[in-house]
């Protein structure tokens, strides 16, 4: 057994060896990271933030217990002041998927019983749509806009995770100073508070992995039935979890294995193991039948003929001309076909020349690109989820790229940390919540690289378990104590890695251009279902578009007609521009920079048949957010501003800052570790 643990626990480093590696060298940038620093910023500031956490471990750790305890209870006070300002102050109008669950909520908190066909296509939606609906009908009943109350509730389940791993690191007798450690990575953590405004299945899932190993840690300090009901527990919170998202079956299983190693590690008997083993699938069965009659009750019915089949999401991976991510023409192909037999021949087809087609050499190669994609990227698709904010404070909506552009760097330094001290952990440690971390690894890895779709979003699950990871192994790395000639060596070499560094941020800044920046979007309506709203000869349309900040483009989304129309843009009682041609011809409308605020479109079609523009259908305001009684249709716009001369991504002042704050603080770190002499007990 103890071979078996090995082996699984030096496979799970094998693979965050080869993420490190992808993270450092290959990061994504065909999804919603488009600018990264070089590869010598990365790792100068990965070396610099290990160098930190050493310094900051040894001097936490000579705080007196008293000293400790308010100051995490001060960090966590500082969590809950920050996810407060956020659940306020960024507001998600939901796209793509998440907004046929948000919108399919609505109606079914409001009583309503018909299915956008969307479902039919995506049953695996269904169980989350319920879920939201249950919530959001009280909240309908105290206000019209409950996304701030969401958002909270969203955050509020996120933090359970934060819960459990401080309930952890005080059973494995490391809460000085892992507990502060956790705290301000959850603190930090883009992921955590990117998911907790994000209303889809992502946050549900963030914290099953470690809120699963506090109870079934918790359950081993208790016997009877008080061990039976936290088995319970858990089993329905994993099962609820598999219902929600399928990638989660990878826990179960993973509750499984663990099981037997406890077992084979003498710590259970074979009627325990039993019992264990009996909980999971009986509350597995139980909450399939319950969401099954929850379904049922709210009027939905399934249409095999519609429903994509499970093959053609493994097709679509293994298209050649992506890295394994969705994509529409595949979804197209297979969902065209008429019946459920020829989706699923059409997929299986698919499936089948595709894999000819790349050959053994091309499939591994495939792989290894599916493989970066699942874990190349830290803050796991968090700038991917939605440009499109119901309110956001209007100097982020301004400046997203150079917001995001430095988030992004922070955020992958961290990750790369975390990975680099997750890897001791796991090559260190042969406990068995270790192990169940390593499964998890590996079967989420295999799930998604080895045959589903992928997304960097669906690793999201493993974030608080490599946190926990991390923590663990930063308390395998010895103690440093640098001489007199090698502090004067670092010093030397920190002051070398800094300045390369800010020339090397600078250059990146001064080439990459920024032409355009969004000041305001309305996109859905074309995920799916494509929605168009028809103005008849003579009849106007009217809609109001926010900008956040000065703009002279408006993009609208028309089919291509020969009926002349006249578009005017207004703001307030003035009017900024007419333009009078075809829809086609109007698609960009290019205008005078105009400040900030809520601007008025009108169309006017002048000819003498139809036209259409692309619309969403939705029952809430994508402007206000306002939940309305009847469903509105809202125009798919986007407002921008094109600058004549292009902006640089940041400026050479802010490179300044953010080098000189990393370089003085590694420096203090490295004079701290040389000075300080003290004899400090393994932690």
């Amino acid at each position: 057994m103890k071979l078996i643990v090995k082996g699984i626990n030096w496979l799970a480093a094998a693979v965050l060896v080869v993420a490190i590696g992808l993270a450092w060298l290959q990061p994504i940038r065909f999804f919603g990271n488009p600018d990264w620093a070089s590869p010598l910023v990365q790792l100068a500031l990965v070396l610099g933030l290990l160098v930190c956490l050493k310094a900051g471990r040894q001097l936490v750790r000579q705080l007196s217990a008293k000293q400790y305890h308010w100051l995490v209870l001060g960090a966590i006070g500082f969590v809950v002041v920050v996810q407060g300002w956020l659940a306020v102050n960024f507001v998600d109008v939901a796209r793509a998927d998440a907004f046929y669950v948000r919108q399919q909520a609505l109606v079914l908190a409001s009583g309503g019983h018909q299915w956008q066909h969307y479902f039919m296509i995506y049953p695996n939606n269904v169980n989350m749509t319920l879920l939201e609906a249950a919530v959001l009908k009280p909240l309908l009943h105290l206000t019209q806009t409950p996304w701030v109350l969401m958002n909270t509730l969203r955050f509020l389940w996120a933090d359970t995770a934060l819960v459990s791993g401080l309930y952890l690191l005080k059973r494995w007798r490391y809460w000085q100073p892992g507990a502060l450690g956790l705290v301000s990575l959850w603190l930090v953590s883009v992921p955590v508070a990117a998911y907790g405004l994000f209303a889809y299945t992502d946050v549900l899932v963030l914290p099953l992995m470690i809120d699963s190993l506090a109870l079934l840690t918790r359950s081993q300090q208790v016997s009877g039935w008080r061990r039976g009901g936290l088995w319970l527990i858990d089993g329905l919170l994993v099962a609820a979890g598999v219902m929600i998202k399928t990638n989660l079956i990878v826990l179960w299983f993973a509750l499984v294995m663990i099981g037997g190693i406890v077992w084979r590690q003498r710590r259970w008997s074979g009627r325990q193991l039993f019992g264990w083993l009996m909980s999971l699938a009986v509350t597995l069965l139980l909450m399939v039948a319950v969401m099954q009659q929850a379904q049922h009750q709210a009027g939905y019915q399934r249409q095999p003929n519609a429903a994509l089949p499970a093959t053609s999401w493994i097709a679509m991976s293994l298209n050649p001309k992506s890295d394994g991510q969705y994509r529409h023409d595949d979804f197209a192909l297979v969902n065209q076909q008429p019946t459920a037999k020829a989706k699923q021949q059409q997929a299986q087809q698919m499936i089948k020349e595709r894999l000819q087609h790349m050959g053994v050499t091309g499939t591994l190669v495939h792989l290894l690109k599916k493989l970066r994609v699942f874990w190349a990227t830290g803050d796991f698709d968090s700038f991917k989820l939605t440009t499109q904010w119901i309110r956001a404070p209007r100097w982020y909506w301004n400046h997203q790229r150079q917001c995001q552009f430095w988030l992004v760097l922070m955020t992958q330094t961290i990750y790369l940390v975390m990975l680099v001290q997750a890897i001791v952990a796991l090559l260190q440690r042969r406990d068995w919540p270790v192990t169940f971390l390593a499964l998890t690894i590996l079967g989420l890895t295999i799930f998604h690289v080895g045959f589903w779709e992928v997304e960097g979003r669906y690793a999201l699950p493993l974030l608080p378990g490599l946190m926990l990871l991390s923590l663990m192994g930063g308390r395998e790395i010895p103690d440093w104590q640098f001489s007199v000639s090698m502090r004067h060596r670092l010093r030397w070499l920190t002051a070398t890695l800094a300045a390369v560094s800010l020339i090397s941020l600078w250059q990146t800044s001064q080439s990459t251009r920024v032409n355009d920046v969004l000041r305001g979007s309305q996109g859905n309506g074309t995920y799916v279902v494509t929605m168009k709203q028809a103005i008849r000869p003579h009849q106007v349309l009217k809609s109001a578009l926010q900008a956040s900040g000065p703009s002279n483009t408006i993009q609208l989304q028309p089919d291509k007609s020969q009926q002349p129309v006249t578009i005017t843009l207004a703001k307030g009682k003035r009017t900024i521009k007419r333009w009078t041609g075809t829809p086609n011809q109007l698609k960009n409308l290019v205008y005078p920079v105009t400040a900030a605020g809520q601007l008025q479109l009108t169309i006017k079609n002048q000819g003498k048949r139809a036209v259409r523009y692309g619309v969403v259908t939705a029952n809430y305001s994508p402007l206000t957010g306002q939940v309305t009684a009847k469903s509105k249709q809202y125009l798919q716009y986007a407002v921008k501003q094109h600058y004549q001369q292009p902006a640089t991504l940041t400026t050479g002042k802010a490179c300044l800052v953010v080098i000189a704050i990393a370089w003085a603080a590694t420096s203090w770190s490295i004079e701290y570790l040389s000075t300080n002499k003290q004899k400090f007990a393994r932690e």
